[in-house]
């Protein structure tokens, strides 16, 4: 019980960077690829852009933001959290405006770099790094709580969002999305992290306790914990155990997501029917992040690092083999979402349990940089297999044999300290 209202305490002591945490990802809406998925076919008839075509801007332009974003990542670390939040929100406007005024290819690839850099990317690891590094005790609860941002985002935005581009047009729904960034979203969530410079302060004395060699009560050394550099973190076997996992929702869920309006019709389910059917999507990812933020801070990230992603592989499997019945579709969204959900209670609060906070933006930077180019390989590869004649189902397969090797290959890694 007292563990409980240690819990609560510290959650609600500082509820504002936990709303900040969780509006930032919900506000990386515009850079993900579900917001990017809705315009797809209006894009690639505006362009004259095939399946494959299109995937591949998507992945040229995905790619150079996992290699700028290993740079960037480390702004968190270096520079006040409000003045790095503030250059990210208002370079997602300014992507936005390009994406609804792009003339033609070039303009285009240069919209979704911006985008995937800016939102995908930078408000992301800032809603997450942000949380793991001032939370101490409840990072996987933290963590989860954040991740209903992604979670709400889709639920609402597809409907929302389609909704606004039958209305006024794609070119405009991607102005009033830039507005909203520039306009609503800025101002509200500096607002939350107004009081920021006590908590960095806090944050300071504690890694002082933390660098001390010589602690001068047994209570401080217990709290004493290597502070890995990221030039260290990439030396460690571990990591390279553990990146598949890491990778795998990035990628399947990224390929589902993007050619959600093929595998729709391919598999007979209407695309109004998935769009509604993304709520349970959103339950499940809501119950699944909460459930698992609880057993990380019980448990620890370590333990859950191997089993995270297998309900991809059940997903998958209800691709393979699944028919027209909507059942069907209600488990691919439901098996995903609960994916989508673990990931982000799991992996940030690992790799803050595994390497410490100190450089804990440039680690996660890391980490980052590669489920950003995990999501620039699935939608160009899905797409040139889709244009090849290759079956929805044969890719469900690949997804069910993929995760399992992955879930196998960081078991083995985390055996052993």
């Amino acid at each position: 019980m007292s563990g409980t209202c240690h819990t609560r305490s510290e959650l609600v002591a500082d509820w504002r960077l936990l709303a900040f945490g969780t509006l930032a990802s919900l506000a990386s809406a515009p850079g993900q690829t579900l917001v990017i998925s809705l315009f797809n076919a209006d894009m690639r008839a505006a362009f004259e852009l095939s399946h494959g075509g299109f995937g591949t801007l998507y992945m040229a332009a995905t790619l150079a933001s996992a290699a700028v974003i290993l740079w960037s990542g480390k702004l968190v670390d270096l520079y006040d959290l409000r003045m790095v939040f503030t250059v990210t929100t208002l370079g997602l406007a300014v992507a936005c405006a390009i994406a609804g005024s792009a003339g033609g290819a070039a303009g285009l690839l240069v919209a979704l770099f911006l985008l995937r850099q800016f939102g995908q990317g930078l408000m992301s690891h800032i809603a997450v790094t942000s949380v793991n590094r001032y939370y101490e005790t409840v990072r996987g609860k933290a963590s989860a709580i954040v991740n209903q941002g992604f979670t709400l985002a889709e639920a609402v935005l597809p409907i929302t969002i389609s909704s606004l581009i039958l209305a006024v047009g794609w070119r405009s729904s991607w102005f009033i999305l830039g507005a909203v960034c520039a306009g609503l979203v800025l101002p509200l969530l500096l607002a939350l992290i107004a009081d920021h410079r006590r908590r960095h302060g806090r944050y300071l004395d504690r890694m002082a306790i933390l660098d001390d060699p010589l602690p001068a009560h047994g209570s401080a050394g217990a709290q004493r914990a290597r502070q890995w550099s990221r030039a260290e973190m990439l030396r460690d076997p571990r990591f390279y155990g553990v990146v598949p996992v890491i990778l795998a929702p990035s990628f399947f869920n990224t390929g589902l997501m993007f050619h959600h309006q093929h595998i729709a019709a391919t598999k007979g389910w209407p695309l109004e029917s998935w769009y509604l059917l993304l709520m349970a999507y959103a339950a499940a990812s809501i119950v699944a992040s909460l459930m698992a933020g609880a057993a990380v801070d019980r448990h620890g990230a370590r333990r859950l690092m191997p089993v995270f992603t297998l309900p991809i592989a059940a997903g998958g499997f209800c691709l393979a083999f699944g028919s027209d019945n909507l059942l069907w579709t209600a488990g691919v969204l439901t098996c995903f979402g609960a994916a989508s959900g673990m990931t982000g209670a799991v992996t940030p609060p690992f790799w803050a349990e595994a390497y410490g906070v100190k450089h804990l933006g440039a680690i996660k930077a890391v980490a980052t940089a590669l489920m950003i180019f995990a999501s620039a390989l699935s939608p160009a590869l899905y797409g040139v297999l889709f244009d090849a004649g290759v079956s929805v189902s044969s890719v469900g397969l690949g997804n069910m044999v993929v995760v399992l090797a992955a879930c196998a290959a960081a078991w083995l890694a985390l055996r052993r300290p």
